[in-house]
């Protein structure tokens, strides 16, 4: 997106041309997610097997539109404050972009999500939960308030970060094209991940369909972005999130929104083999 804009173009022009590139690519993200979504073989990988609440997509496709004009006023803003920061593109520094971005991004939305949760702030967030079963359209389903914080907050970072260490456009643009795509596909309440994700490095690293779906359903836990490292850390994370995921896999998704699944306890650690007396 911002390697397509023309150097030094004025706000204005940036808002109009942000508008069209980003609101394309997250209308298109969105609808390859729906077309997905609708599927015989995602729906057999269902994580909730239950029916979208009445109004939920008028709902929702309300907020995109909110959504998709905050967006290019906060992306906007921010290539036309950074522009002047901007180094040469690099290897080296397209990674470091992309990377701070990422790691910014799930730091800032863990804390500022977790904070959403609390009674007094919750309205700025309720029009996210308006969708206890998600779906691809869920991932533009937000009040511009807690647009305004997500998006503003993690693009605010960088853009001090670039004061410091050198960043590239880029980098930018790839981090945004990961964001609206895995945006999309975590509300998509279809697992498409193999069992042994879950339990593998990579998995006790980054989230799945499944981990996010559980946040919907349950309001609180998993507040990680793309990555569950937070949550784990922090207590947050849902114990049958494992076994939910692996019923998803098998087509046993669940059905009652309220439901968890019992997880077997550890088993009790064996005393210490008393070492045997040698003789003197």
């Amino acid at each position: 997106m911002h390697a397509l804009l023309p150097e030094n173009p004025s706000l204005p022009v940036l808002f109009l041309l942000v508008l069209l590139i980003s609101g394309t690519v997250k209308l298109l993200t969105v609808a390859v997610g729906w077309g997905v979504w609708r599927t015989r073989l995602a729906a057999r990988f269902r994580v909730y097997r239950r029916e979208l609440a009445k109004g939920q997509l008028r709902s929702e496709a309300l907020a995109a539109v909110g959504v998709v004009v905050t967006d290019a006023v906060l992306i906007g803003t921010f290539r036309y404050f950074s522009g002047p920061l901007m180094a040469p593109f690099s290897l080296s520094t397209a990674l470091w972009s992309y990377a701070w971005m990422f790691v910014g991004f799930e730091v800032w939305f863990y804390v500022t999500h977790r904070l959403l949760h609390l009674p007094r702030f919750y309205r700025f967030h309720a029009q996210h939960h308006v969708a206890q079963v998600t779906e691809p359209l869920t991932a533009l389903s937000f009040s511009v308030v807690e647009r305004v914080v997500l998006m503003g907050g993690g693009l605010g970072l960088h853009f001090a970060a670039m004061h410091v260490f050198p960043g590239t456009q880029v980098g930018v643009l790839a981090y945004m094209l990961t964001n609206y795509v895995l945006n999309a596909f975590g509300h998509g309440n279809t697992e498409w991940l193999p069992k042994r994700f879950v339990t593998s490095w990579v998995g006790r690293v980054f989230f799945t369909p499944t981990f996010h779906a559980l946040h919907h359903a349950r309001y609180q836990g998993h507040y990680g972005l793309y990555t569950v490292v937070l949550d784990r850390w922090l207590g947050t994370a849902f114990a049958d999130y494992p076994r939910v995921h692996a019923r998803a896999r098998d087509g046993e998704g669940l059905t009652r929104i309220g439901e968890r699944l019992a997880v077997a306890p550890p088993a009790p650690s064996l005393p210490a083999r008393p070492e045997a007396h040698q003789a003197v």
